[in-house]
C-alpha cells in the first residue's frame, strides 16, 4: 500500500540498441523476427485472427503485434540481427520494409547490429530515428515521451516532421510533453540505468554493452573533474527526476536520491480529489486529473522508509499490529517484500468516481491510494481495473470507507484499509475476477456485494476481512483455490443472505474458511451457508464470556470445528441448522465454565462426531441424531441429557438419536481442538 503524486505525463522507458552507421535509401528490410525470450504474460495479435499467448521461437512477421502484459517481458530477434526487448504493458508492431516499429505504447528497447541501416521508432505523436547505437524509448497515453540514449546517435521529432529533429547523443535524453514540446537534450545517469533496468538485467548481454560501458567511462569521468568523486546522478532541465525514471523498471538505490523518496505531502485541492475515468495515473508517481499533475512518493519498506502508518505521517497505532490469526505476512507497518516497492499518493480525502489510466511500466507491484479523511465513491456504476495492477490499496489515516455504486474487476489483489478510532468499512462494490481481497478498519465492516476470487498464487488469493469492533456479512463471498477469513475482535454476523464458500481450482486446490472473534463478551452468529469443498471450516468465539450461535446454518467441510472457548463460552445450536463434515465434526465449549447447548432438532453428519464442553444440555423434547456408522463421542463433566450415560430426564432433557453417542469421558480427556485452520 503506497501513495503518491506524479504529473500529467511521465514516461518512462524504452531501450533501443543500435550500431554506428549511416542510413542509406536502400538499407535492407526489418523481416520476420522470432521470439527468443519471454518473461510471463506475451501475446501475438496476428492480423484479424484471435490473440493467443507467445511462445519461444514463434515467428513474427509485419501485421502481427505483439502485446505484454503486467509484469511481462519479451525480446525478438529479427533476421539482420536487430533486437528488439519490450517492457511491460507495451504494444508493438514493425513496418519491414522502412525499417520502422510503431508503438502502440509502453517501453522498448531496440539493439541494431554494427553496421546495420537506421531504425525509426514511431509513435503517433513523435518518431526516433536511431543511426547506430542504443537507446531508451516509451510512450504512454497522456503522459510524456522519452528517449534515452546509451551509445551512439538518435533523432527525435514529431511524427512527420524530420526537418525538425533533435540530435541526442550518447548519454543524453530528450522528451516530447503532452502538450507537443520537445525538450532540449539533457544528461542522464547511464551507468544507474545500465545496471538496474530490467530491459538490460533480465536478459544477456547487449552485443553493444562495450561501447555503452564507453559512454558510462567518459560520464564519470566528467563528473570527477568537473566536482570530485560523486555518485550524484546528471540532472536533466525538466524538474523530472530523470533517474528515477530511467530506472523505474527496479527500485534505486537510496543512495542515488531522487524526489520520489521520502514521506509523502498530502494532495489537498481539490478536496476530496476526484479519481476519474480521466485521470492519468504513472507509477513513476504522478496522476493527473483535469490538466492538473501532482506527485506522489514511493515506499520502500521499513528498513529504509520507517514504519509505513509513520512514513504516511500518522502515529502507528495498536491495531496497525493486530494481524489475521493466519497470516505469514508483516503486518500493515512492514508490507512484506512482494507488495514492495509501493508507489503511491496522499490526499486530504478521496472520492472514487471513474476507472482511471494507469501506466506501469516499471512493474511495481502495488500501488496506493491513502487519503488523511474518508474514502468515498460516487453512484457512478464504473468498473475499476486500475490498468491490471497485480495489488491495489485503499488506507486513510482517519476515516471510514465507503464503497458503493461501483464494482471491481479484473486486477491482482484489493487491500483496504480504514484507520482510526471508529472508522469503518461498508462495501457496497461487487468483486469479479480478481486474485484477493483484503478488508481491515478499527470500527466495523459490513460486506454487502458479492465478492468472487480465484487467484493462482498460493500466498496470494482468497478473502480476509479483519475487524477492531462488529463484523457483518451480508452477501456471497465465493473463493476458487483460496481461502476466505472473517475475523473480529468485536463480534461477528453471518446473516441469512450470506454464503461463504471455497472451491477447488483447476489443480483440485482449495481453502479453508476461517471465522473467528474474541470479543469478549461478544457473539459470532452464522444463519448463512458457510461450505469448504475438501477444506476445513473453523468457527471459534475465543472471548472469556463469548458465544457461538446458529440458526437456521448450513456448514460443511472436509473438517468442521465449531466452538466457543472462553471461560464462560457458550456454544449454542438453535434451530434449522444443517451440520455435516465429511472427515470430522468438533463441536467444543471446553472453558471451565463452558457450555454447548442444543436448542432444536438437529443432525450431525459426519464419519466421526466429537462433543466437548464441560456442560452438554439437550433441552427437553430435543434430538440430536448422529448420522454415522458410529457413535458420536462425549467430552463432558455434565452431561443433561438422557440416555448415553446422561444425567438428565425424559421430564427435563432431551436425547441422541440415530447410532447414538458413547458414555461421557471427562472433559480433560477430550482430545485437542487444534488452532485455527489447522486441522483436526
Amino acid at each position: 500500500m503506497n501513495l503518491f503524486k506524479t504529473g500529467t505525463g511521465c514516461v518512462l522507458l524504452c531501450f533501443f540498441t543500435f550500431v554506428h552507421l549511416s542510413a542509406v535509401a536502400g538499407a535492407a528490410e526489418l523481416r520476420a523476427a522470432h521470439v527468443t525470450q519471454i518473461i510471463n504474460d506475451v501475446k501475438l495479435l496476428p492480423g484479424q485472427a484471435a490473440a493467443r499467448a507467445a511462445v519461444v521461437n514463434d515467428s513474427v512477421g509485419a501485421g502481427t503485434a505483439v502485446r505484454t502484459g503486467v509484469d511481462s517481458r519479451s525480446e525478438l530477434t529479427f533476421s539482420d540481427l536487430t533486437i528488439t526487448r519490450l517492457g511491460a504493458n507495451t504494444v508493438f508492431s514493425f513496418n519491414g520494409e522502412a525499417r520502422q516499429v510503431d508503438l502502440g505504447s509502453g517501453a522498448i528497447l531496440v539493439q541494431v547490429p554494427r553496421n546495420g541501416a537506421e531504425v525509426k521508432i514511431r509513435t503517433a505523436a513523435v518518431t526516433a530515428a536511431i543511426t547506430g547505437g542504443t537507446a531508451l524509448f516509451e510512450s504512454n497515453k497522456g503522459l510524456p515521451t522519452k528517449l534515452l540514449m546509451l551509445e551512439g546517435i538518435g533523432r527525435f521529432y514529431p511524427t512527420g516532421h524530420p526537418e525538425q529533429a533533435v540530435i541526442v547523443h550518447g548519454g543524453e535524453m530528450v522528451m516530447m510533453t503532452p502538450d507537443g514540446q520537445i525538450t532540449r537534450p539533457t544528461k542522464f545517469n547511464a551507468a544507474l540505468v545500465y545496471k538496474t533496468s530490467k530491459l538490460i538485467t533480465s536478459f544477456a548481454t547487449l552485443p553493444n554493452a562495450d561501447l555503452i560501458l564507453a559512454v558510462i567511462d567518459q560520464q564519470q569521468a566528467e563528473l570527477s573533474s568537473q566536482n570530485g568523486p560523486t555518485n550524484q546522478p546528471p540532472r536533466d532541465s525538466t524538474g523530472l527526476d530523470t533517474v528515477t525514471l530511467a530506472t523505474a523498471a527496479m527500485s534505486p538505490p537510496p543512495s542515488s536520491g531522487g524526489a520520489k523518496f521520502g514521506p509523502p505531502t498530502a494532495i489537498t485541492s481539490p478536496n476530496p480529489y476526484v479519481i476519474t475515468s480521466g485521470t492519468q495515473i504513472n507509477t513513476d508517481p504522478m496522476i493527473t486529473t483535469n490538466g492538473i499533475t501532482d506527485f506522489g512518493k514511493i515506499y520502500r519498506g521499513a528498513a529504509l522508509d520507517g514504519p509505513l502508518a509513520t512514513w504516511l505521517g500518522s502515529s502507528p497505532s495498536s491495531f496497525d499490529s493486530v494481524d489475521f490469526v493466519n497470516s505469514s505476512g508483516g503486518g500493515f507497518n512492514n508490507p512484506s517484500s512482494n507488495s514492495l516497492p509501493i508507489p503511491g499518493f496522499l490526499f486530504a480525502a478521496l472520492q472514487l468516481d471513474g476507472d482511471p489510466t494507469v501506466s506501469n511500466s516499471s512493474g511495481y507491484p502495488t500501488l496506493g491510494f491513502a487519503s488523511q479523511g474518508n474514502i468515498n465513491t460516487s453512484d457512478s456504476g464504473a468498473v475499476f481495473t486500475f490498468g491490471g495492477m497485480q495489488q491495489v490499496a485503499l488506507v486513510t489515516l482517519n476515516g471510514s470507507i465507503n464503497l458503493s455504486g461501483i464494482s471491481f474487476a479484473n486486477f491482482g489483489e484489493l487491500f483496504i484499509y480504514a484507520r482510526g478510532t471508529g472508522s469503518s468499512v461498508t462495501f457496497v462494490a461487487p468483486v469479479s475476477n480478481l486474485n484477493r481481497v483484503q478488508i481491515r478498519a478499527e470500527g466495523d465492516i459490513q460486506v454487502d456485494s458479492p465478492v468472487t476470487v480465484n487467484g493462482t498464487q498460493q500466498n496470494q488469493r482468497g478473502f480476509k476481512a479483519l475487524a477492531g469492533n462488529n463484523l457483518t456479512v451480508n452477501s456471497a463471498v465465493t473463493s476458487t483455490g483460496g481461502g476466505i477469513t472473517v475475523q473480529s475482535l468485536g463480534g461477528i454476523a453471518i446473516s441469512s443472505t450470506a454464503q461463504l464458500r471455497t472451491m477447488l481450482d483447476s489443480m483440485g486446490n482449495s481453502g479453508q474458511i476461517i471465522i473467528l472473534a474474541s470479543g469478549s463478551d461478544t457473539s459470532v452468529n452464522v444463519s448463512g451457508t458457510v461450505q469448504a469443498d475438501q477444506a476445513e471450516v473453523d468457527i471459534r468465539q475465543t472471548g472469556i464470556a463469548g458465544q457461538t450461535t446458529l440458526n437456521n446454518a448450513t456448514v460443511h467441510g472436509d473438517v468442521v470445528k465449531i466452538s466457543a472457548l472462553g471461560t464462560n463460552g457458550a456454544l449454542n445450536i438453535g434451530s434449522g441448522n444443517v451440520l455435516g463434515a465429511d472427515t470430522i465434526l468438533k463441536l467444543y465449549a471446553t472453558g471451565s465454565n463452558g457450555t454447548l447447548n442444543f436448542l432444536s432438532n438437529v443432525t450431525l453428519s459426519s464419519p466421526a462426531n466429537i462433543l466437548a464442553a464441560n456442560t452438554i444440555n439437550i433441552s427437553q423434547g430435543v434430538v440430536v441424531t448422529i448420522n454415522s456408522a458410529q457413535q458420536a463421542d462425549v467430552f463432558t463433566n455434565n452431561p443433561n441429557y438422557f440416555g448415553f450415560g446422561g444425567t438428565g430426564t425424559p421430564a427435563n432433557t432431551g436425547t441422541f438419536g440415530g447410532v447414538g453417542a458413547k458414555n461421557p469421558q471427562p472433559l480433560s480427556a477430550a482430545p485437542p481442538l487444534g488452532g485455527p485452520g489447522q486441522g483436526p
